[in-house]
């Protein structure tokens, strides 16, 4: 089985008015729930969303870090119960992990996260992996779910990483604002003409924009995981990457 790390942004999860997108949440774990019962892959999910769905509950409008936190305090909870909600109908258990960056740069920390990871997955259980945003402050952040997820899968041993966002891929140029922008279908390598292209793209609600998305992308590349970039509102899009089939943009593992 390959073993893949599936990336939900916020904008995937979230509606434009801002609150949790459970119809879309919903068919993204059900793809999941379908290749993980078929045996085609073991799954691990990065997720955002906690501070969407705190703040809904809140009914505040997070602006002060201490209000961030609170929202992703309360939305932590709310968020990994619809995931266990949608998985547990396909007999799926899930698992928690939060995670700081200073985690991952303990030696012994991130043996642990790797361990936990490992013995959650050899019980068909799904790791659903976030910062924990209800402690995170700035000397601890990864900056984004995007770098996490790099972070993870590397962690993880995965053979495959698919960030899914709001667009459906890398372009030329930025296509909310230049018609003439096209769609890269493949990246061979990560260089500063291709970081230059997603510089240009950022996002209204999202922390990293296009460019961290990349970032982790060559990140992920050199440490020999391929990884997509794709549409997270295609229907089927998790299963179709999975097939085999040209959605989004693709980037080359770094041989050897």
């Amino acid at each position: 089985m390959k073993r893949i790390v599936i990336k939900i942004g916020t904008n995937i999860l979230t509606t434009p008015d801002k609150k949790l997108d459970l119809n879309n949440l919903r068919s993204l774990v059900y793809q999941l729930g379908e290749l993980i019962r078929q045996k085609q892959c073991e799954c691990v999910v990065v997720t955002s969303g906690s501070i969407t769905c705190g703040a809904e509950k809140l009914s505040l409008v997070p602006e002060t870090i201490p209000q961030k936190q609170a929202s992703a305090s309360v939305g932590q909870f709310l968020l990994m119960r619809e995931y266990a909600t949608f998985f547990n109908q396909f007999g799926i258990q899930v698992g928690q992990i939060l995670l700081t960056r200073d985690a991952i740069d303990n030696d012994d920390r991130r043996l642990n996260i790797q361990n936990t990871m490992q013995t959650l997955l050899s019980f068909g259980t799904v790791p659903i992996i976030n910062e924990n945003d209800s402690v995170s402050t700035e000397e601890i952040q990864f900056g984004d779910n995007d770098t996490l997820s790099s972070r993870v899968a590397v962690l993880a041993k995965a053979d495959l990483l698919i960030i899914l966002t709001d667009t459906e891929g890398l372009y030329t140029k930025n296509p909310k604002t230049d018609p003439s922008a096209t769609l890269i279908e493949t990246v061979p390598v990560v260089d500063d003409t291709v970081i230059s292209r997603a510089d240009s793209v950022t996002s209204d609600r999202s922390r990293g924009g296009m460019l961290s998305k990349v970032l982790a992308a060559q990140y992920a590349t050199q440490n020999g995981i391929e990884t997509v970039i794709a549409f997270g509102r295609r229907p089927n899009i998790i299963s179709d990457i999975i097939s085999g089939k040209a959605l989004g943009t693709r980037f080359f593992a770094k041989e050897g």
